[in-house]
């Protein structure tokens, strides 16, 4: 038994002798750095792509309707050249129907003014009574004839007798011939501004016209170009592979 366990003891302190023998501080610290340099290398040949994560978006421009192009500027001048982007020319459509509209007010409101003053100096002259509830007709006839007995006795004359007037209802009488020629000039230069509406009214049907048909050919022209935007996420990293940052990469084909 003593024989036995000094045997082993023997071995034991053999075996542990062998092994310090073979491995030493300068072969340890040798072989952990060609470990390392091996395992480095291995990781780069596989090669880790800088964009493994990326992410390629490419989105195509909207196609504008040309259809619809055109209706926003016959709705509005300069609608349509806005949705396709193309102001550059819709700026001077919508300036003209400001213009236009701006033109057409003015002399709307200039017109029923001086309208006003007219209606105004036949009740002062001529005693007109209830002036809301008289149509433009009757304001002729006032400026026409000195009083509403003139008036109806010319009509029995003609035998117009459905173009009687009630005298109570409808009555005038100017005091004076020359107050009724002022209100007979200021009445058809009412008249005179408001027709001139018309000018306004043409621009702006025409200026709508013109619109819609450019923003029609605009769009048309611009849609035949394909244009693309990329949104290109990219992950970056160091030469140990450890987490660099992030970098987005924006590009536009035309």
């Amino acid at each position: 038994m003593r024989f036995f366990i000094a045997a082993s003891i023997s071995f034991s302190l053999f075996l542990f002798s062998e092994s310090h023998a073979q491995i030493t501080p300068q072969s340890i610290s040798k072989n952990n750095i060609h470990s390392l340099q091996n395992l480095r290398e291995e990781i780069l040949k596989t090669n880790v792509p800088q964009k493994k994560l990326s992410i390629n978006t490419s989105t195509a421009a909207t196609k504008k309707s040309p259809a619809l192009a055109m209706l926003l500027s016959v709705i509005l001048p300069g609608a349509g050249h806005y949705y396709i982007g193309r102001m550059d020319v819709g700026k001077y459509f919508f300036g003209a129907d400001v213009a236009s509209w701006l033109g057409y007010l003015s002399l709307n409101t200039y017109g029923n003014d001086v309208n006003d003053d007219a209606v105004t100096y036949s009740v002062q002259h001529a005693k007109v009574a209830n002036t809301g509830n008289k149509n433009d007709d009757y304001f002729a006839n006032v400026g026409n004839y000195n009083n509403v007995y003139e008036y109806n006795n010319q009509q029995l004359l003609t035998g117009q007798y459905g173009s009687l007037y009630n005298v109570n209802d409808y009555y005038w009488d100017w005091d004076n011939i020359n107050n009724r020629n002022i209100y007979e000039a200021q009445r058809k230069s009412s008249e005179r501004i408001l027709n001139t509406r018309i000018v306004f009214g043409s621009l702006l049907i025409a200026n709508r016209i013109i619109a819609g048909i450019s923003a029609y050919l605009l769009t048309n022209k611009d849609t035949s170009k394909k244009t693309s935007l990329n949104i290109e996420p990219e992950l970056l990293y160091k030469k140990d592979l450890t987490f660099d940052g992030l970098k987005i990469n924006l590009s536009r084909n035309f």
